[in-house]
């Protein structure tokens, strides 16, 4: 596919004398664009992560000392599944397979968003943060949908969204329902009595 740029004197008149210029469709993949993105941060790069157990996230004014030393005692206990912006997480489930039903669809594979040069700073230092802790992996799979990008409300920082829309249209939907919690809270109440 070729387009052709042509640019006149905007007089409106017919001039010999145009400037043609050529433009070749880019059939290059994102995997080929790899060895081009040195301006990137390499987000592989294994860095410590530093808890500050003194900041206001974690002091609390109307606590007593006993309960503030018991409270770092609990986040120092379960530091294995915190990230530097002081997230706890859920520690990983390896080994478990999610089986999405897409009735035979074929592999969607979207293209990525442009992002905002003012985000992209943020945005690289939270998947660095999301790759340390495990929670993404690198992947060169069939399916692919693009990333938002949604400012939160204090307007300075972002999170980080997937837009599954085209996956959700051909998904299955499960015929069986999740169970209420208040259900399970009873089971639970029976069968511990």
């Amino acid at each position: 596919m070729m387009h052709e740029i042509t640019t006149g004197d905007g007089s409106g008149d017919e001039n010999t004398d145009t400037d043609t210029s050529e433009h070749l469709a880019n059939e290059i993949e994102l995997t080929d664009y790899a060895h081009e993105l040195a301006f990137l941060p390499d987000l592989t790069e294994a860095s410590e992560t530093v808890l500050d157990y003194s900041g206001p996230n974690v002091l609390n004014p109307s606590a007593t000392a006993r309960q503030q030393e018991g409270l770092v005692a609990v986040l120092k206990r379960h530091e294995k599944i915190m990230i530097a912006s002081g997230n706890a997480l859920p520690p990983p489930a390896y080994g478990v397979v999610c089986d999405i039903d897409v009735q035979g669809h074929p592999p969607i594979k979207q293209r990525a968003r442009r992002t905002p040069l003012r985000h992209l700073r943020k945005l690289y230092e939270l998947l660095k943060g999301l790759l340390k802790a495990r929670l993404v992996a690198f992947s060169d799979s069939p399916w692919a949908s693009p990333i938002v990008i949604v400012l939160k409300k204090n307007g300075v920082d972002i999170r980080l969204c997937i837009d599954y829309k085209l996956v959700n249209a051909v998904t299955a939907i499960m015929e069986y329902a999740m169970p209420l919690v208040d259900d399970l809270l009873t089971l639970l109440m029976v069968l511990l009595a």
